[in-house]
């Protein structure tokens, strides 16, 4: 699946290329705003472009690898594969969709100060360096590796049908506009979209499998409401593809709408779900419905910004959420873990006082040795010695095969451990 997600990306990032490899090739724009017809000169530049699309998804597959595929990599005698360059990968991978996205859309950045030049370095920044910094964190859970391939095959499409879309300043109406061309540049906007819709719904179960874990509390049917809910986002964006604004309106608009309200069910019901889910993620929950309340009233009610604003903000914090998710309720300490943490500090503890009890042995006695153990009147006991020596590698074995049970468990095997001593005095 990873596999896939990356090849469709690679796919987007050489349309993007060779949009703006040949835009120095083009006619002049006709009169509709459509770019002209390419030149033979132009065509040039489709190799260049497949190569800058192959190297973004080899990258992409690298950084996304499991363990395994890491460790084939490595036989392979390919270098800069830790878990920094891993990251690094995927962190200037997210910065340079953010400088894109308003290198599209500059004209709606001139207004601020420094124009879209500072926006593009500000925003490319922030993102790429907290991407690499949050893939460095979760780069060991397979579904964060595999949903963070969907979020960004979103991006890259979005960006595809934004550099070859012909209605002009798509922007100021709203999003969806992309996707109403009825062209290849729709077709971007709309297959990217379905796709990642349907990753999502697909991945419900591997976004929420550690809120299962006991720790957390999950309550009856809690884990499958959030499930469901997942899905219901998932087939939303889905309908949002499927069916264009321009065509069935209210239907799209009801796709949108059950996106928004299922996601908003999801975030308040966070401590519904499950009793004791972490804190960082109830306030990310919770944060996320704030968020989207004061953007619909800044869009809706006082109109400080449009529609398109409102929708960029509402898809961002879905996925932020849904990395989320993942990323903190897979990082939260596991108890099996622990367990066998235990068992390793206990093992190594009571191969220290083996030891100690060891060099305590009495010397061999030998004549003229007046601090042999028949001197000080006492006899040698080499068979108890040997048997509470059987008695402490049994007691150990014991111990290092109760990883699993309670934490109580792990007495008995330490008063074996003491009793055995005991018997060596």
């Amino acid at each position: 699946m990873r596999r896939a997600y990356a090849t469709l990306i690679a796919l987007a990032v050489a349309i993007i290329a060779f949009h703006e490899f040949s835009s120095s090739f083009t006619s002049v724009e006709s009169g509709d705003g459509r770019p002209g017809e390419l030149d033979a000169i132009g065509f040039m530049w489709a190799l260049p472009s497949l190569a800058a699309g192959v190297v973004v998804g080899a990258a992409l597959v690298v950084a996304s690898a499991s363990k395994g595929g890491v460790a084939a990599l490595r036989r392979l005698g390919l270098p800069g594969l830790g878990r920094d360059a891993r990251a690094r990968a995927n962190g200037m991978t997210w910065g340079a969709i953010a400088v894109l996205g308003v290198h599209f859309t500059r004209q709606a950045f001139e207004v601020f100060p420094g124009g879209h030049v500072v926006a593009a370095v500000a925003l490319g920044s922030v993102l790429g360096y907290g991407t690499f910094r949050l893939h460095r964190h979760a780069i060991d859970h397979e579904a964060y590796r595999t949903f963070n391939l969907v979020a960004m095959l979103l991006a890259a499409g979005s960006l595809a049908s934004m550099s070859l879309t012909p209605t002009g300043e798509w922007w100021t109406h709203n999003f969806s506009t992309l996707g109403t061309s009825d062209d290849f540049a729709a077709a971007c906007f709309n297959v990217a979209i379905v796709v990642s819709g349907a990753g999502m719904a697909a991945m419900s179960a591997g976004l929420t499998r550690a809120v299962r874990d006991p720790r957390y509390g999950v309550r009856r049917g809690g884990l499958a409401a959030m499930r469901v809910l997942i899905v219901l986002i998932g087939m939303s964006l889905m309908g949002v593809g499927l069916v264009p604004i321009d065509g069935a309106t209210d239907l799209h608009n009801l796709a949108a709408c059950g996106a928004a309200a299922s996601f908003a069910v999801l975030c308040l019901g966070v401590q519904v779900w499950a009793r004791r889910l972490p804190r960082p993620l109830v306030v990310a929950s919770y944060g996320s419905i704030a968020i989207e309340v004061v953007a619909m009233f800044a869009y809706d009610g006082i109109g400080v910004f449009n529609l398109t604003v409102f929708e960029i903000v509402a898809f961002t914090l879905v996925f932020a959420w849904l990395i989320a998710l993942v990323a903190i309720t897979h990082a939260a300490p596991d108890p099996a873990v622990d367990d066998r943490r235990h068992v390793r500090r206990m093992r190594a503890a009571a191969a220290l006082r083996a030891q100690a009890v060891t060099a305590d042995r009495p010397r061999t006695r030998t004549s003229g040795d007046h601090s042999s153990a028949t001197v000080r009147g006492r006899t040698p006991r080499a068979p108890a010695r040997a048997a509470a020596s059987h008695d402490v590698h049994r007691a150990l074995r014991r111990h290092a095969n109760r990883a699993d049970e309670p934490p109580d468990a792990g007495i008995r095997p330490v008063v074996e451990f003491r009793t055995a001593r005991t018997a060596l005095s």
